[in-house]
């Protein structure tokens, strides 16, 4: 019996090693960005910017106040 099929030796087997493995990190890092970078229209986001908005108009009106 020969080795010449195994993986291990094939210059194929190692070629789609790296192909594999190449997509696989631009995979992971296409999936990261795509939790971390939340579109407006996501509840979490309408949470957050509704907060902010908040905030603003606390911020404006302690300067307001403050000022008189």
């Amino acid at each position: 019996m020969t080795n010449k099929l195994s993986p291990e030796q094939s210059w194929w087997g190692w070629k789609l090693l790296i192909v594999a493995s190449i997509l696989s990190v631009l995979f992971m890092i296409i999936f990261y960005l795509a939790i971390n970078n939340e579109p407006d229209y996501m509840p979490s986001q309408k949470k957050k910017q509704m907060m902010e908005s908040h905030e603003q108009m606390n911020h404006a009106e302690m300067h307001s106040s403050s000022a008189q």
